[in-house]
């Protein structure tokens, strides 16, 4: 891990963690990680339970971070995963959550 890391790239740190923090984002980038290819708003929007609106707000955000790729073809866009980052951040999380989880349930057995 390099923690010689400038002011700017550690606000950049800040932004991803950011982003990462709101469970709409988070329910889109589960949906393009089982995927596994690019998907358009309006399907992110439906699996996400999401307005159009609401969906573009979330994945503007999601690509100014750098943790989707955008690519307009024709009048659809579509979405997919920066890889291997966002499945390997995933990965982490999803791997602590459960680790923890197991833990707490056998602890109250």
């Amino acid at each position: 891990m390099d923690l010689n890391l400038s002011s700017a790239m550690i606000d950049e740190v800040g932004d991803l963690f950011r982003a990462l923090g709101d469970a709409s984002r988070l329910r889109i980038l589960k949906t393009l990680l089982i995927q596994e290819g690019a998907l358009s708003q309006g399907a992110l929007a439906d699996a996400a339970g999401l307005s159009q609106a609401n969906a573009s707000k979330h994945l503007a955000c999601m690509v100014r971070v750098g943790l989707v790729t955008r690519e307009a073809k024709g009048n659809t866009v579509y979405f997919s995963p920066t890889l291997p980052l966002a499945k390997d951040l995933c990965n982490l999380v999803c791997g602590h959550i459960t680790e923890r989880t197991t833990r707490a349930y056998h602890a109250l057995r």
